[in-house]
C-alpha cells in the first residue's frame, strides 16, 4: 500500500457494529497488545463488546471513538476517553500492523483533536505512551502535544509494568496555535490586520488552509459574521458577499497572491 496522500480516500468515522469483524482481526495481532491495553490473546467477540461499551460511553458523553479507514478498509481506531468538566483525560489510538508507517495514526489523531476542540469545545486533552514507544510519542509531538513528565505507572492493562510512562497534554489554545499559526504567518499583511481586528472583537477561526489555488494561497474562515469591518478597506483588499450557503457569506480577499478571509 502506498504512503497516505491527500488524494486517497482516508477518513475517520464513528465506531459502529459493522466495524467489529475488521477490528477483531487487527486487534488479535500480539504487536497491538504489546504497547496498548488491548488484551492478548484477544477473546472471540471482544471487538463487538468493545463497540457496545463505547456506544454506551458515547451516549453519555464520556467518550467518542472513531475508526480510521482508507476507502472501505479499516486500518485502526482513535478516540477521546474519560471526558468530564470540559477535559478528556486520554486520547488513545492504535493502527493495525499491516498499516504501520503510512501516516494513518497522525491523520487520525489530528482529526480527533479537531473533533474534541471544535465540536466538543473541550479545553484540554491528555494522552500517554510508554517511554520506549518512540513512534507513538512522535505522533503525539507532531500533533501538538506537550510532554508533561515521565513517570512510573500502575496500569495493570499495560504489558510492561517496569517501563516508564510519558504523559502528554494539549490545551485548546495550544491546538489553535498549532493549527492556525503557520497559516496566519503566510497571510497578506492587509488581511492580517483585518483578522486581528476580528479576533479582538471576539470572533474566532473556524478553519484554515494553505496552498489554496497556488503555493502562496491562504484560506481562513471565521466562525461568525464579520464583527469589525474596516473603513476604509486596506489597500489591495476587496470585499464581496457571495452569500452562498455551501461556501460562505462574505469575504475579504487579495488578488496576488490569492488569499481569502471568509465568514
Amino acid at each position: 500500500m502506498p504512503n497516505v496522500t491527500k488524494e486517497q480516500t482516508i477518513g475517520v468515522y464513528m465506531l459502529a457494529p459493522e466495524h467489529a469483524s475488521a477490528l477483531q482481526i487487527l486487534a488479535s495481532d500480539p504487536a497491538i497488545a504489546a504497547t496498548t491495553r488491548v488484551p492478548h490473546p484477544y477473546p472471540p467477540g471482544c471487538a463487538r463488546q468493545f463497540i457496545e461499551h463505547q456506544t454506551g460511553e458515547r451516549a453519555e458523553g464520556r467518550a467518542y471513538v472513531f475508526v480510521i479507514k482508507d476507502g472501505d478498509e479499516v486500518v485502526g481506531v482513535c478516540g477521546v476517553h474519560d471526558i468530564t468538566n470540559g477535559e478528556a483525560r486520554e486520547l488513545g489510538y492504535w493502527i493495525g500492523q499491516p498499516f504501520w508507517g503510512k501516516g494513518y495514526a497522525t491523520f487520525g489523531v489530528k482529526r480527533v483533536l479537531q473533533f474534541a476542540f471544535q465540536n466538543l469545545q473541550l479545553i484540554r486533552v491528555g494522552s500517554a505512551a510508554l517511554e520506549s514507544n518512540v513512534v507513538s510519542r512522535r505522533v503525539l509531538a507532531k500533533s501538538g502535544f506537550r510532554l508533561l513528565r515521565v513517570e512510573k505507572h500502575n496500569d495493570p492493562f499495560l504489558k510492561r509494568p517496569d517501563e516508564m510512562l510519558a504523559v502528554y497534554e494539549i490545551t485548546r489554545s495550544q491546538w489553535l496555535e498549532s493549527r492556525n499559526g503557520p497559516v496566519i504567518a503566510q497571510l497578506h499583511p492587509a488581511l492580517k490586520l483585518v483578522l486581528e481586528a476580528e479576533l479582538d472583537a471576539g470572533n474566532e477561526i473556524l478553519e484554515t488552509g494553505d496552498g489554496w489555488t497556488n503555493s502562496e494561497g491562504v484560506f481562513i474562515k471565521l466562525r461568525h459574521r464579520f464583527r469589525a469591518p474596516p473603513d476604509p478597506l486596506p489597500s489591495g483588499v476587496v470585499y464581496s458577499e457571495p452569500n452562498d450557503p455551501h461556501r460562505w457569506f462574505a469575504d475579504y480577499s487579495t488578488g496576488n497572491p490569492r488569499q481569502i478571509l471568509a465568514c
